[in-house]
């Protein structure tokens, strides 16, 4: 029987099918993100984005990852919200079938989302800094910033050294998981060197008051406070110390952050900060990304920006290492891989810590100024 079906129309056809198979198989590299998109920490994940844009954008003229265009997948965490994190999680992995997920970012939600991932389904890159995030025995988690312990470390060796406050220390920390495991690693460091310090306080996130802690801690005759705190509660407790004439040195894990300036203006003046990323950072490498991210989204970066774009490039150098997909192979191959960031000269050890270093940052004429590059 002879075919009635025209040898132009069955070449098209076949082109058509060929076309469909070939973008079928260009979306094969694809990594997934767990980020806030909706809720108060919204503004984070914008910025966490971008930055994540930025990365595959420069991934994708550079040919990709695998030789296919590297495509990603966004989910919703809500920040810091354990339960939105979880769903997150939970889509990338079981609707996306993503091999990477570059997220959860906030420590108390990457530690609600290790029981799901850690059977081994998917490796997740992060940012959050408490210790326990390599240390509670998953290992499918990628750290790509420096931890609590090394902030707490460059903070209380520089005040010795520089400021000479060891014994005129006083901490002030947010009572939350974020507050109490910095002020748990600057008390060990004290501790390290012999030092306790003259003042421990605490205040609950988002208190308004903190008058009553602050004249606890003028009494003391402290010199100097760590301050562990988010930005925008640190904003409003340096505002009141100035309000009050306090004399306090500040420092502290976020006292560099564009969100923090903004609220505490003058107040915010010789505040300093354990730091991972300023746009002002003289560095070749900071610099040219600066440019690049102001031109395409006519704004600043922040720490966000900088952390994930850094993510997203580790990501698919390790995929490129590994020559696939497949999760354990990507995972081994993060032990290979080493770049030079914008936070730091990335290297990963065994429990996948990959960034041992922090910036000693003060705040000049209203900017923050690097004083000092610290690697542990």
């Amino acid at each position: 029987m002879r075919d009635s079906f025209p040898r132009s129309s069955r070449r098209a056809v076949a082109g058509a099918v060929a076309l469909m198979l070939a973008g079928s198989a260009m979306a094969e590299a694809v990594i997934g993100v767990s980020l806030p998109m909706t809720g108060p920490k919204a503004l984070v994940g914008r910025n966490y984005k971008q930055g994540v844009e930025l990365a595959v954008s420069e991934i994708n003229a550079a040919g990709g990852v695998l030789g296919k265009p590297l495509e990603v997948v966004f989910q919703d965490d809500q920040g810091d919200n354990p339960n939105g994190a979880i769903n997150a999680v939970n889509k990338l992995m079981q609707v996306d079938k993503v091999p990477v997920m570059i997220g959860p970012h906030y420590s108390v939600t990457q530690m609600a989302t290790q029981k799901t991932y850690c059977n081994g389904k998917v490796v997740s890159l992060t940012g959050g800094t408490s210790v326990a995030i390599t240390h509670s025995g998953c290992n499918y988690v990628i750290r790509t910033r420096s931890d609590d312990d090394v902030q707490a470390k460059a903070l209380i060796d520089y005040a010795q050294k520089e400021l000479k406050a060891g014994e005129k220390t006083a901490i002030f920390y947010a009572n939350d998981d974020f507050g109490k495991s910095g002020q748990a690693r600057v008390v060990a460091q004290m501790a390290a060197l012999g030092l306790k310090p003259v003042a421990v306080e605490s205040h609950n996130p988002s208190d308004k008051d903190y008058s009553a802690q602050l004249a606890k801690l003028e009494k003391t005759g402290a010199q100097l406070v760590i301050l562990w705190a988010h930005d925008t509660d640190a904003a409003l407790i340096l505002r009141q110390a100035k309000q009050f004439g306090l004399k306090f040195k500040f420092a502290g894990a976020v006292l560099s952050e564009d969100a923090f300036l903004k609220l505490a203006g003058g107040a915010a003046e010789g505040a300093m900060s354990a730091s991972y990323f300023v746009p002002t950072d003289p560095n070749p490498a900071v610099q040219d990304f600066v440019k690049k991210y102001e031109a395409k989204f006519k704004m600043a970066p922040d720490v966000w920006s900088a952390t994930y774009y850094d993510a997203t490039i580790l990501a698919a150098k390790a995929i490129n290492e590994a020559k696939s997909t497949d999760v354990d192979k990507v995972r081994a191959a993060f032990g290979q891989v080493q770049y030079k960031g914008l936070l730091a000269d990335y290297k990963c050890d065994k429990a996948g810590d990959c960034n041992k270093q922090v910036n000693i940052v003060e705040i000049k004429g209203g900017k923050p100024v690097v004083l000092s590059a610290v690697r542990y």
